[in-house]
């Protein structure tokens, strides 16, 4: 008898877990020529997140904050993180799902000149 009233409480189990995985916020970064927007991207410590990286150039870009990764517990989109940074094909968008940690952190292209022409930032996570 005891099984049977457990058996929904184990069968509810996953729905209550997507449930908690689709509650995190999306926060969208557009890499164009030489810029970040926003160039400053706050996050919370410890509250899940959806990066959505977009790149609206003719040419790729990448998003390189190696300090920031291999703080943050990376979920969703994990392969997508090689080095500390995340390549971003142009006209393409990428989103990886992450939970990060307190701190500050630089982000930059790290292409060729990208960085010496302005595309850096930093992510602030309180």
């Amino acid at each position: 008898m005891r099984t049977l009233l457990i058996l929904p409480i184990i069968a509810a189990a996953p729905i209550a877990s997507a449930a908690v995985q689709d509650e995190a916020r999306t926060v969208e970064v557009r890499l164009s020529n030489f810029d970040y927007s926003p160039r400053e991207i706050r996050l919370s410590a410890g509250e899940p997140v959806v990066l959505r990286l977009v790149n609206a150039s003719g040419g790729g870009h990448d998003f390189s904050a190696p300090a920031f990764f291999a703080a943050a517990r990376v979920d969703a989109g994990a392969a997508l993180v090689r080095g500390g940074k995340i390549e971003v094909p142009a006209r393409q968008s990428v989103s990886v799902r992450l939970v990060p940690t307190l701190g500050t952190y630089r982000l930059r292209c790290t292409h060729t000149l990208h960085s010496a022409f302005g595309m850096r930032g930093q992510i602030v996570v309180e």
